[in-house]
């Protein structure tokens, strides 16, 4: 069994979910697209950020699971579609972090004890 994670350390694992996400150029590029354009099939996107389909397919695989698109079946086709409230959902995050009202200052790292030294 997991231990369950407190709020405050759970909103920074998703932090940090969603910055590896977007610390690539290449899915900065397809979100771009996705805001531009709105819903692309994952060929229309291999076209558009000048990718392989598989190369492709592993960026949005990355982005799918970080909550940042959805993606569909339609047919033979996949539609990915961009989710906004994710960004909002970052924003608020980002907004309690830089205000310290995340919950974070009264954490405490597992060995982050200053030793009594005398």
């Amino acid at each position: 069994m997991y231990p369950t994670l407190d709020p405050a350390e759970s909103e920074l694992r998703r932090l940090r979910v969603l910055y590896r996400a977007l610390g690539d150029s290449t899915r900065l590029r397809v979100i771009g697209l996705l805001a531009e354009r709105g819903p692309l099939t994952v060929n229309d996107l291999s076209v558009g950020v000048a990718l392989s389909q598989p190369l492709i397919s592993w960026h949005l695989r990355i982005l799918r699971l970080a909550g940042l698109i959805d993606t569909t079946r339609q047919g033979r086709q996949t539609i990915c579609r961009l989710r906004t409230a994710a960004f909002e959902e970052l924003h608020e995050a980002e907004a309690r972090l830089i205000s310290g009202t995340s919950g974070l200052a009264a954490q405490r790292p597992a060995g982050s004890e200053v030793p009594d030294v005398g």
